[in-house]
């Protein structure tokens, strides 16, 4: 590993009772697996809220909009809430909506995130502003979570790799024949001297996403130049056993394909 403390952060997304917006089409997408299945804003210049009920009291760190589609440079968002009421609590004040982007990159997708101190809520709203004279816009997922962070940061060796659905296949000619397809990211790591509560926290957060259920993973919370290419919304492929590396310490292999 690096030798730094950790900076990883793994989320499975907690349930949903009951999720409104103030206005558009489609609240409900905002909750399913797919992040292609949106909310649809009507309307660009004004604040929109979603709102968003746990069904019961709880901690919570982590916010997601995963895919925001269409959000200019200058849209905003902001988060309030709390154990009794909607507005009760500003857990997030109004600050850019996109995750910084990489240099030289302004993608259509982007996604928006936040990561604090843990809050007991149970009522959240998220009030979102996209600036006039822009297309409305459209976000595929709500994610609402308290992250898993192990205490060593990931090993050497982790990294990304981009996964083409696509197909070429060579012709006799010399060409290819193409079939376009979409372009996403995977990413891989290790976890090093895990401790036995660690150990149990992760392998429960695996049984319950197992490799059909998205979890949310980011390398790197820090609100720096590229976190947009940090966020990985996916599912974990390919998983593995735990080794045990000594009495107390325990090292973990770990694969996530984006869904998007």
């Amino acid at each position: 590993r690096t030798g730094a403390m950790s900076n990883i952060l793994l989320a499975s997304p907690l349930p949903i009772a009951g999720i409104a917006a103030s206005r558009g089409a489609g609240a409900g997408n905002l909750v399913t697996y797919d992040p292609k299945e949106v909310w649809l804003d009507s309307a660009a210049g004004s604040a929109a809220t979603i709102d968003i009920d746990l069904g019961s009291v709880g901690w919570i760190d982590t916010i997601a909009l995963v895919a925001v589609y269409g959000a200019a440079a200058g849209a905003t968002w902001s988060i309030t809430g709390g154990s009794a009421g909607y507005a009760e609590t500003v857990l997030k004040a109004s600050g850019a909506l996109r995750a910084n982007d990489a240099y030289g990159q302004f993608p259509s997708v982007s996604h928006a995130f936040w990561y604090s101190v843990p809050w007991l809520v149970r009522y959240i709203r998220i009030t979102v502003l996209q600036p006039a004279g822009s297309a409305p816009l459209a976000i595929g997922r709500a994610l609402v979570s308290r992250m898993f962070m192990p205490t060593w940061n990931k090993e050497w060796g982790s990294g990304r790799g981009v996964i083409d659905t696509g197909k070429a296949t060579r012709l006799v000619g010399g060409g290819f024949a193409s079939v376009e397809g979409a372009r996403l990211a995977g990413y891989s790591w290790t976890l090093g001297d895990l401790t036995d509560e660690e150990v149990e926290t992760l392998y429960a957060l695996q049984l319950d996403c197992g490799e059909t259920g998205p979890l949310l993973v980011v390398e790197d919370p820090a609100a720096t130049q590229g976190l947009r290419n940090r966020i990985h919304y996916g599912l974990f492929t390919g998983l593995r056993r735990f080794e045990r590396r000594d009495v107390s310490l325990t090292r973990w292999e770990l694969t996530i394909e984006e869904w998007i």
